[in-house]
């Protein structure tokens, strides 16, 4: 019951703190639509890990707040171009996105050890 208040007010915490993602899709802008793309395909991850049980909620919290800061740095580099990403920058929320994707990866791949080791011999 505990893990599950704390993802819950994560979720809402996020969602307060980050505007939807959704909003900034342009259509005609590949690179906004790209980097929203795999914030969300980020964000779809990190649930999925949550509800599989591959993810404890301590790690989900971590990798949320990555994604908020990705999502941060995309919107105020939109601000400042008036909603459009220059290449420089779609390549570095591209970079930021490749080194969350590697955190959602290891988090995943350690916490389904510790549960398979501790969950066979009981």
């Amino acid at each position: 019951m505990k893990t599950f208040l704390t993802i819950a007010c994560a979720t809402m915490l996020g969602s307060l703190v980050v505007p939807n993602s959704a909003s900034a899709i342009v259509p005609g802008h590949p690179r906004v639509n790209e980097v929203n793309g795999r914030l969300n395909n980020e964000q779809r991850r990190i649930n999925n890990g949550v509800v599989t049980g591959r993810l404890g909620a301590g790690q989900a919290n971590r990798l949320e707040r990555g994604e908020q800061h990705i999502q941060r740095q995309e919107n105020r580099d939109l601000a400042k171009n008036g909603g459009h990403l220059t290449f420089g920058e779609q390549r570095r929320l591209n970079h930021e996105e490749n080194r969350e994707s590697h955190r959602i990866n290891h988090a995943e791949a350690h916490r389904g050890r510790l549960f398979h080791r501790f969950s066979r011999g009981r």
